[in-house]
Parts: C-alpha cells; structure tokens; sequence
C-alpha cells in the first residue's frame, strides 16, 4: 500500500502494525490525600489495550496511530476502588466503554535518538481533547528476525479536563494524573 498527497511526489511505502496486548501497556498515576495528612500515590494500568500504527516505518512522522482501551479493564489492584474507578463518579465504564487516542501529527524532536511528540485527541469519559505525549521510539528485530517497533508515550494530563471530578474533603485526590504507555508493534499480520 501507498500513500501520496501531491501528484508530483513520490509516493510513501505505508505498512500497518498492530500493538501487541501480551507486551504492551498503558498505565496511570495520580497522587491522594486521605484524611488530610496521608498522602498515597494510586497507580494503576488498563490491560484492554489495542491499536494500529500505519505509515512509512523508516519515517514515524508520517505515521497515524490509533489506540483504544478498554475502560472496564481498569485494575489497581483493589478490587473496592477498581469498582468506584469503574462507576459514574469517574470512567462510567458501562456508557463510555473505551477510551482512544488518534494521532494527528508526530513531530521528531532528536530523530537519532527516536525523541518524538505524538499530538492527537484524546477522548476519556466521552470528552475530546488535544494532547501531546513524550514519546521515546525503538525499532529492534525479534528472536525470530521479525521487526518489532516500540513506543515509550507519557504525558500529565488534567483529569478535570475530562469530566472526572469526583473527590471529597476526607479523600482530595490530585487532579494531575500521569499517563504512560508502553507500546510494542508487530506486523497487521502477526497472529497472537
């Protein structure tokens, strides 16, 4: 497959790939207060995640990235909070099942070191939003000689931004909320 936006240039080899859910992640962590002296840092990951990247692999600028999680498959390793994560107070998980990212630029910040910025929208409880992530790209052949792409993404995101508001005097949490992805590529192809 390839793509061209100009007549007069050359036209792009494009691959797609996919993410691999058995290697990669996409976690989170935010910082609370209980009872106004405790502070606790709360982490957590989704383990529903899934995706493609399609572009020209030599060139991650030219690529578009589509990443949807699972919101139900949120797990902080508490069942009790996992469950009020889950409920209306904040993911809604049963009316806005899926959180996604789509990429609308990548930007090459050192190319020789693979340091980009991926921009695109972000939708978390059905709200829209633009976010730039620090992203970290490593292209490295497999045991099998197969290619394997890897993005490190993070970024520190607002969770008001996103209409998850809910807290109490007794249990403040922080409305900054760090995000981090590790995202691993193989071919469209590749059976998992």
């Amino acid at each position: 497959m390839t793509i061209s936006t100009d007549r007069n240039q050359v036209a792009t080899p494009t691959t797609t790939w996919k993410i691999d859910p058995n290697t990669s992640r996409a976690e989170f962590t935010a910082r609370m207060r209980l009872m106004f002296v405790a502070a606790i840092t709360v982490k957590g990951r989704f383990t529903d995640l899934q995706g493609t990247f399609t572009g020209d692999e030599s060139d991650p600028t030219n690529a578009q990235v589509n990443v949807t999680i699972g919101s139900a498959s949120l797990d902080t390793k508490l069942p009790a909070r996992d469950k009020h994560l889950r409920s209306a107070d904040f993911f809604e998980v049963e009316r806005y099942p899926h959180l996604t990212f789509t990429s609308q630029r990548i930007e090459a910040l050192d190319r020789a070191k693979g340091h980009y910025r991926v921009t695109g929208t972000l939708t978390i409880h059905g709200v829209a939003r633009e976010v730039s992530l620090d992203a970290w790209y490593v292209a490295q052949p497999t045991e099998a000689g197969e290619q394997r792409h890897t993005f490190d993404l993070t970024a520190a995101l607002n969770r008001r931004d996103f209409g998850l508001v809910w807290s109490r005097p007794m249990q403040k949490i922080a409305d900054d909320v760090t995000i981090a992805l590790h995202i691993e590529l193989v071919p469209a192809s590749a059976s998992l």
